[in-house]
C-alpha cells in the first residue's frame, strides 16, 4: 500500500533532521576510526550518513538525494592542520585528515608527547617537539649513534682542562687533583698551598709550610702534641724512676753557686780539738766536703775530692799545704770518713783506715774576745774558690749521713734537713746526671776553629755522644742557641713524625726548626741508649745504638741547612743541655725539658755539669736514681 500523506511528510522530516545533525556531529563522534589510522580521523567514503543531501524547501515528496558528483570538494579550502596533516581526503560531503607521525586529532592539530611514555626510550633526557621528539644527554655525556643512549665524555683528553694539576675523569664530569695540602685554583689552572694555620687547626702554635703544617705545644710548660697532631696533652713519664729520698741524708750539691749548704759556728771557753765523722757517697770526682777554721787569711783546713781521691788543703800562719792520698772513693758506695786533731797532727781515715797524717803548727779554734771560735761549712767554702791553696771546683754532687761535728753538738742540722726535701739525697743512686724535667744547664763552648792547613779559613764541627736513660718520650737533649735566641742546632726526643703525622718515638736532629735526620728509638724500655751526632760543613749523621738515621731533606736542602748552621757558629752560641731557654715554641721541633739520666760528650770532651756556666739546682750533676722495676 502506498504511503499516505502523513507518512510521506514524516519521512521527509526524518531526512531533514538527519542532514541537520550530520552537520553538527562532535569531532569525537564524527566517524569511527579506520584501522591503522592515527587519532580520531573520519571514516572512508561510503560509511556514515553523509551519502547525500536534502534539498532545502519543498513540501511532501520534495526530499531527494544529491548526486555525488555535484557535492563540493570538502578539502578545498583545506580544513586540516598543515603541519600535522599528511593529506586531506574528500569524503563527498565530509573530509578525512590523514595525520603525520606525532600528530592526532580530527584536524591533525594536536601534537603527540612521545616523552610521556617511558621517556621516549631516551636513556637520559627526552625533548618533545611538535610532531616529534629528540633525546639529549646531561653535561659531560654525548649522544651515541643510536640517538637514544648516552656515553661519558673524557674531559681529561683536553690537556688544558686542569693545567698543572692532575686530571681525573669522572662519570659525566672530571676533577682536578692536587697533592695533600694543596687546592686547585680554577682561575690559575694550578695547585696552590692551603694555609692550614688560617683554618685554626692547631690548639696552640701553628707553622704553615708548602703542602703541610705543623702544630707546636708549649714544651716548657710540660705539653706535647696529642695523637691527633693538633691538640696538646701533658708530657707524662713512661718509665718511673725511684726518686725516693732519705730524711737522714744531706745533699751537698744543692747550691750551684758553690756556696756551702750548711754553716755552723762553734764557740768554746776552752781550746777544743776538731773531731768530724760522717758516711759519704758520691760519683763526683771533684768538690769540697767541708771547711773548718777561721777567716780566709787565718788558720783553716778544707777536705775535698780531686780525681776521686781525698785532698786536704791547710793554711797555718799564712803557709799553705796540699796533701792527697788514699783510695779512689767516687764509686757510689757508702764509706765512713773521719777527721781528727791529735797532738798537733790531723789524721784522716777512710773506713777506719788512716790515709793521711799531717803535722800542723797551730789550732783550728781561734781565740777571740775570751772565746775560742771555729767556723765549719759543709759543701763549700766561705770565700771564693780561687783563694784556696790550690783552686778546685767546690761543687760536689755527694751525700752525707750519720754525721757528727764536734761530738754531735749540731742537732739543728738534722732538723733542718727533715723539713727541706731539696736538702735530702736520693735513697738509691747510679752513675749519670739526672734531669727532672724542669731545668737545663748551659756552657759557653766554641765550635769554630782556624785550620792551620788551609791558612785563615775557619772550619767547624759538632760531635756529640749522649748516653741516655729517658723517663719520658719528649725532651731536649742538646741545643746550640745564638744570641738572637735562634736554635741553631738541636738533638731531641720526639714522639711523632712531623711529616707523616704519625706517633713514633724518635730522636731528631734539626737545624733551626727543620728536621735533617731522624731515627726511631725505644724510649720507654728503661734501658740506656747511645745517641751519636756528627755535623760539619759537608755532612750530618745521626746514630742511635749504632744504627744510622734516615735523612728528611734532599741533598740540596741539607747543604742549605748546613750553611745556615755554619753562619750561626761563626758568632756566639751557648750549648744547652736538657732544655732550652725561653725561645719561641716554633723555633725547634721540641722545646720540652728532658727527663731522665744522661751523660754527654761534646767534641770528644765529657761535659761535667759542675763546670757549666749555669745549672738548674734540681739537676744532679753526677748521680741518677735508678728506674723502678717493672710491675
Amino acid at each position: 500500500m502506498p504511503p499516505g500523506p502523513a507518512a510521506a511528510l514524516g519521512a521527509a522530516l526524518l531526512l531533514l533532521l538527519l542532514a541537520s545533525e550530520s552537520a553538527h556531529i562532535p569531532e569525537a563522534q564524527a566517524a569511527p576510526r579506520l584501522p591503522g589510522l592515527r587519532g580520531g580521523q573520519a571514516g572512508p567514503p561510503g560509511e556514515g550518513v553523509h551519502r547525500g543531501a536534502v534539498q532545502p524547501g519543498g513540501g511532501p515528496g520534495s526530499v531527494r538525494e544529491r548526486p555525488r558528483d555535484e557535492l563540493p570538494d570538502q578539502c578545498f579550502p583545506d580544513p586540516c592542520d598543515k603541519e600535522g596533516t599528511q593529506v586531506c581526503q574528500d569524503l563527498m560531503g565530509n573530509f578525512y585528515c590523514q595525520c603525520r607521525d606525532g600528530w592526532v586529532g580530527r584536524l591533525c592539530n594536536r601534537d603527540v608527547n612521545e616523552c610521556s611514555q617511558e621517556n621516549g626510550s631516551c636513556s637520559q633526557i627526552c625533548y618533545n617537539k611538535p610532531g616529534s621528539f629528540q633525546c639529549g644527554c646531561y653535561s659531560g655525556y654525548a649522544l651515541s649513534l643510536d640517538g637514544r643512549t648516552c656515553h661519558d665524555l673524557d674531559e681529561c683528553t683536553d690537556t688544558g682542562a686542569c693545567g698543572e694539576a692532575q686530571c681525573q675523569n669522572l662519570p659525566g664530569s672530571y676533577s682536578c687533583l692536587c697533592e695533600e695540602g694543596y687546592a686547585f685554583s680554577s682561575q690559575e689552572k694550578s695547585c696552590r698551598d692551603v694555609d692550614e694555620c688560617a683554618e685554626g687547626r692547631c690548639e696552640q702554635a701553628c707553622v704553615n709550610s708548602p703542602g703541610s703544617y705543623t702544630c707546636h705545644c708549649n714544651g716548657r710548660g710540660g705539653l706535647k702534641l696529642s695523637r691527633d697532631m693538633n691538640t696538646c696533652e701533658d708530657i707524662l713519664p713512661c718509665v718511673p724512676f725511684n726518686v725516693a729520698k732519705s730524711v737522714k741524708s744531706l745533699y751537698l750539691g744543692r747550691m750551684f753557686s758553690g756556696s756551702p749548704v750548711i754553716r755552723l759556728r762553734f764557740k768554746r771557753l776552752q781550746p777544743t780539738r776538731l773531731v768530724a765523722e760522717f758516711d759519704f757517697r758520691t760519683f763526683d770526682p771533684e768538690g769540697v766536703l767541708f771547711f773548718a777554721g777561721g777567716h780566709r787569711d787565718s788558720t783553716w783546713i778544707v777536705l775535698g775530692l780531686r780525681a776521686g781521691r781525698l785532698e786536704l788543703q791547710l793554711r797555718y800562719q799564712g803557709v799553705g799545704r796540699v796533701t792527697s792520698s788514699g783510695p779512689i772513693i767516687n764509686h757510689g758506695s757508702w764509706q765512713t770518713i773521719s777527721v781528727e786533731e791529735l797532738e798537733r797532727n790531723l789524721v784522716i781515715k777512710v773506713n777506719k783506715d788512716a790515709v793521711m797524717k799531717i803535722a800542723v803548727a797551730g789550732d783550728l779554734f781561734q781565740l777571740d774576745r775570751g772565746l775560742y771560735h771555729l767556723n765549719l761549712t759543709v759543701g763549700g767554702v766561705p770565700f771564693k774558690e780561687k783563694d784556696l791553696v790550690q783552686p778546685m771546683n767546690p761543687r760536689l754532687d755527694g751525700c752525707l749521713r750519720s754525721w757528727h761535728w764536734l761530738d754531735g753538738e749540731d742537732t739543728t742540722v738534722q732538723e733542718t734537713v727533715k723539713v727541706n726535701v731539696k736538702m735530702q739525697c736520693f735513697s738509691l743512686t747510679e752513675r749519670g746526671s739526672f734531669f727532672p724535667g724542669s731545668g737545663f744547664a748551659f756552657y759557653s763552648l766554641d765550635y769554630a776553629r782556624t785550620s792551620p792547613d788551609v791558612g785563615t779559613e775557619t772550619t767547624w764541627e759538632v760531635e756529640a755522644v749522649a748516653r741516655i736513660r729517658p723517663a719520658a718520650d719528649t725532651g731536649m737533649l742538646l741545643a746550640l742557641v745564638g744570641d738572637d735566641q735562634a736554635v741553631a742546632l738541636s738533638v731531641a726526643l720526639v714522639d711523632y713524625h712531623s711529616t707523616k703525622k704519625l706517633k713514633k718515638q724518635l730522636v731528631v736532629l734539626a737545624v733551626e726548626s727543620v728536621t735533617l735526620i731522624l731515627m726511631e728509638i725505644k724510649v720507654c724500655d728503661g734501658q740506656e741508649h747511645v745517641v751519636t751526632v756528627s755535623v760539619n760543613k759537608d755532612e750530618a749523621t745521626l746514630e742511635v745504638d749504632g744504627t744510622k738515621g734516615q735523612s728528611e731533606v734532599s741533598a740540596a736542602g741539607l747543604q742549605e741547612r748546613l750553611a745556615v748552621l755554619g753562619r750561626h757558629l761563626q758568632g756566639s752560641v751557648r750549648t744547652f743541655v736538657g732544655g732550652l731557654p725561653d725561645v719561641p715554641v716554633t723555633s725547634a721541633p721540641v722545646t720540652a725539658f728532658y727527663r731522665g739520666c744522661m751523660t754527654l760528650e761534646v767534641n770528644r770532651k765529657l761535659l761535667d755539669l759542675d763546670e757549666a756556666t749555669y745549672k738548674h739546682s734540681d739537676i744532679t750533676a753526677h748521680s741518677c736514681p735508678p728506674a723502678e722495676p717493672a710491675a
